[in-house]
């Protein structure tokens, strides 16, 4: 697809929460490292053999055993779906493994909080908005619903893990072209590793995704895996 734009408007959500993340970096770490002696003196708490203060992190008042969790991603990858070329020669472009997740979860911990297992859903989407001079807008979105199941083993601060990803009534839309289509649920999977901030209840992490959009027209297959980062909060 080519149009006649410039840039004036072209703001990519992925860029957008790039910057988020780095953002949420430094307000999520708040470590704990003094504590309330029972004269009401503070006192510096020592850390564990593991350099981990184990009693701040996995507090019964931070992590019990089941909890809701807020999730927020932003995705990078895939096979390009549909493109724009600006008039200076810059293009943009709407990728199948691209797009900003947002889901709610609930999480539950066990074998004494070294592993978890939970279910999230959410809405993932990717959209490109351009303006020319005349007011004329081209807009590429592509969406989807996914539900996930996870699981993930934990060490101190640390969880590695992944599961099982099902993504509901994937859309692509052109209002420039009209080129609208649809595609299959598509299952994948995912792996991901994860930083817990002490007390806080929240993690930021990496992500690799890998899945595939089949057209319902024409069958062909898109590529959607992806690499992302993933920050979760926990209620």
């Amino acid at each position: 697809m080519k149009t006649n734009t410039s840039p004036l408007k072209n703001s990519p959500l992925i860029n957008k929460l790039l910057k988020l993340a780095l953002l949420i970096l430094p307000i999520s770490f708040s470590p704990h490292t003094f504590a309330l002696n029972s004269d009401n003196e503070f006192e510096t708490r020592a850390e564990d053999d593991e350099g981990f203060y184990y009693e701040d992190a996995f507090s019964d008042d931070e992590y019990t055993d089941t909890r809701p969790f807020f999730s927020i991603e932003a995705l990078l990858g895939g096979e390009t779906l549909e493109y724009v070329e600006f008039e200076n020669g810059e293009t943009d472009s709407i990728r199948a493994g691209s797009g900003v997740y947002i889901a709610l979860g609930i999480a539950h911990l066990m074998f004494e909080k070294k592993m978890d297992v939970g279910i999230k859903a959410g809405y993932l989407f990717d959209l490109i908005t351009a303006k020319n001079n005349a007011g004329e807008e081209s807009v590429l979105s592509f969406t989807r619903k996914p539900i996930d199941i996870f699981s993930h083993y934990w060490v101190n601060r640390h969880s590695w893990g992944g599961g099982l990803t099902v993504h509901l009534d994937p859309i692509f839309t052109s209002r420039e072209t009209s080129h609208n289509a649809r595609y299959h649920d598509a299952y994948g999977a995912y792996a991901e590793y994860l930083f817990h901030f002490t007390g806080t209840g929240s993690t930021l992490g990496v992500k690799y995704l890998r899945i595939n959009y089949r057209n319902k027209d024409n069958n062909d297959i898109s590529d959607g895996s992806a690499w992302g980062i993933t920050f979760n909060q926990l209620f």
